[in-house]
């Protein structure tokens, strides 16, 4: 999993957490005397907690364990409203999409404006290449939270995989309107100019991304190889040239840097350090469909 997704379940968990012991105190089983501190109520806030562990710690198959365990000991516990979104979420990350879509269906039933659970839902869906199902989530989402960043972010890629450019564009200006420093607000600008031939105007969203970046951002080298790219098949070369050698100043092992940077080369007919970057790229890893597509053997 990426550090962003990690982020995003990080402060999922910790707001589930929150929410399921709020409810939880509020519903707790209670014994003749009405005295909620039972064996059955502690274990099931220790099953909780246990399922909030695994899942940090991404083991879903124990995370799921946990929270069933929870639900068939209390299964009129409010809070087990986010104990089913957990199960969706753990069942989800193990690959089981259809018990996973369930659970999310039980949840939002009982709690169909649920930020949390919504978002736990649409990451599922995206998992299972459900494009369809994630954009209908999102909508719902933004629509309960119009500036919402993940879900303007993320529904602007998929209306980009859908080659639907002009709502991909609409999301990618907004998250740049009101998050300026999410840099894959610029990025994806840059994808849209760029697939319809606006390459001049790409250039700039590109270049907008790269000074976005914060030091150690490992996004950065993504924005400056498709500026490279940009400027090559524009005919600005030099310019290339020089966005290839700061990004290897701070990406000295970076092989697709050194393919670019050749290709260049290759362009300004400077042949010999053109195949000197090529074989850098290929020491560096560099697969050869990718090499081929800079340097045609044919």
């Amino acid at each position: 999993m990426n550090d962003k997704l990690k982020h995003t379940f990080s402060f999922l968990t910790i707001f589930t957490l929150a929410a399921c012991a709020m409810a939880q105190a509020a519903s707790a089983p209670k014994d003749n005397m009405g005295n909620t501190d039972t064996p059955e109520y502690r274990r099931y806030l220790q099953l909780t907690d246990s399922a909030q562990f695994f899942i940090g710690k991404e083991n879903w198959s124990e995370a799921a364990r946990c929270t069933r365990e929870a639900l068939r000991l209390d299964p009129a516990n409010v809070g087990n409203v986010m104990l089913f979104s957990n199960l969706g979420l753990a069942t989800g990350m193990d690959g089981k999409f259809g018990e996973s879509m369930q659970c999310f269906d039980i949840a939002l039933s009982r709690a169909p404006k649920s930020i949390p659970v919504l978002t736990s839902k649409a990451k599922i869906q995206i998992k299972a290449s459900d494009n369809e199902g994630a954009l209908e989530t999102l909508d719902t989402l933004l629509t309960l939270d119009s500036l919402a960043e993940w879900p303007l972010q993320t529904r602007g890629l998929l209306h980009l995989r859908n080659s639907d450019y002009k709502s991909a564009f609409d999301d990618f200006k907004r998250l740049t309107k009101n998050y300026p420093d999410n840099t894959w607000g610029y990025g994806g600008l840059a994808k849209c100019m760029e697939i319809q031939g606006y390459l001049s105007e790409a250039a700039g969203y590109y270049r907008d991304a790269a000074d976005h970046c914060a030091d150690g951002d490992e996004d950065k080298v993504e924005f400056q190889l498709g500026l490279i790219e940009n400027l090559g098949h524009t005919g600005k070369l030099t310019e290339a040239l020089d966005v290839a050698k700061d990004a290897l100043a701070e990406n000295p092992h970076d092989g697709r840097l050194y393919l670019l940077r050749g290709w260049i080369k290759k362009l300004l007919l400077i042949y010999r350090e053109a195949e000197a970057d090529k074989k850098l790229a290929i020491d560096y890893g560099v697969d050869f469909q990718t090499i081929e597509r800079f340097f045609p053997s044919k």
